[in-house]
């Protein structure tokens, strides 16, 4: 996918960095710079870099099939275990690796739904059509690149949906 190209661009830039770092052929700035961007190895899970350093890099943008046209904003909730589902709050969206028929209830509360199984024919984006919500399915990691909390715009049109770090609440 282009993001992971973009990660594996972005590892040889630091790389490179560090090595003309290392020779000594580069300003204070860019070994600060080298210092900061310190990738861990491939992570078992997905297969992906981790950074640990200060600097990170998450993508903003994720790409799947559309399956319900519509675009929603709203604070994610992230319903990895069927227990969660009491957590869920109307006008959140959904994000689940599958909506399971047991969560149909719920599906009418949400702004929109992300899934990633998927295609236009699984459950989730069959009853999101139903309701009229924004759908977008097939979204690798899904459940773990999206946290409970964040804002999340669904277009369920292009099969984007574009995410931002989680929200402060503010108390006046």
């Amino acid at each position: 996918m282009i993001i992971g190209r973009i990660e594996a661009q972005l590892i040889a830039a630091v790389n490179e960095a560090r090595d003309r770092a290392a020779s000594g052929a580069s300003s204070k700035e860019l070994r600060e710079m080298a210092r900061g961007f310190q990738f861990g190895g491939i992570s078992s899970s997905s297969g992906e870099a981790q950074p640990t350093g200060k600097y990170s890099a998450r993508a903003r943008q994720l790409v799947g099939q559309p399956a319900g046209p519509g675009i929603a904003r709203g604070n994610a909730r992230v319903v990895a275990d069927p227990a969660e589902i009491a957590d869920f709050k109307s006008g959140e969206i959904l994000v689940v690796d599958a909506v399971d028929p047991n969560m149909t209830y719920i599906v009418p509360l949400a702004a929109g739904i992300v899934e990633r199984r998927g295609g236009m024919l699984i459950h989730g984006a069959i009853i999101a059509r139903e309701y009229g919500l924004p759908c977008v399915t097939g979204i690798p990691e899904a459940t773990t690149r999206i946290r409970t909390g964040d804002r999340v715009t669904v277009d369920g049109f292009l099969g984007i949906v574009t995410r931002s770090e989680k929200q402060t609440s503010s108390t006046s």
